[in-house]
């Protein structure tokens, strides 16, 4: 029996939805059990400068993804490794991004739960999303994403 060639990561699930699904539990768990530590404006302010970032992150990690005319969901099989611009600082900014989202809607909403969940947002990440991911773009590129792991750190 021949062995049948992957062609995706083998993620858990698309890392948007797993956000999602933490941003959810979190405005749920913030409107069950409220914990106010922000003082306004602050909050507004600097939830929102995050989110700034976090957007920004994200569009420059999809611009170079399209530059490269590589696919960005994970279900599909790159084309080619990309590996410059902000990806010369992260191996992951569409993953940062949606952590810092994350914590910047847990600043701008108030909400304490929010910024809890972005540490266990971090490791269904790492675990179910970057370890696998890791495997199988090291199968596709070789010595190449070798390299680049070891030139480039995982989140910053």
């Amino acid at each position: 029996m021949r062995k049948k060639k992957r062609i995706s990561s083998g993620a858990i699930a698309p890392p948007p939805m797993i956000a999602l699904a933490i941003i959810a539990l979190g405005v749920v768990l913030g409107e069950s059990w409220p914990a106010e530590i922000i003082p306004t404006p602050w909050q507004y302010i600097v939830g929102g400068a995050i989110i700034a970032a976090a957007i920004l992150l994200m569009a420059y990690a999809f611009r170079h993804f399209g530059q490269a005319n590589t696919p960005v969901p994970t279900r599909h099989t790159p084309s080619t490794l990309v590996t410059s611009g902000v990806y010369t600082i992260t191996r992951n900014p569409i993953y940062l991004a949606m952590m810092l989202l994350i914590m910047g809607l847990g600043v701008t909403l108030d909400n304490v739960w929010l910024l809890l969940l972005a540490a266990v947002f971090q490791q269904i990440i790492r675990w179910g999303v970057i370890a696998r991911e890791e495997k199988y773009l090291e199968a596709k590129f070789g010595e190449e994403y070798r390299t680049f792991k070891e030139q480039t750190r995982r989140w910053i």
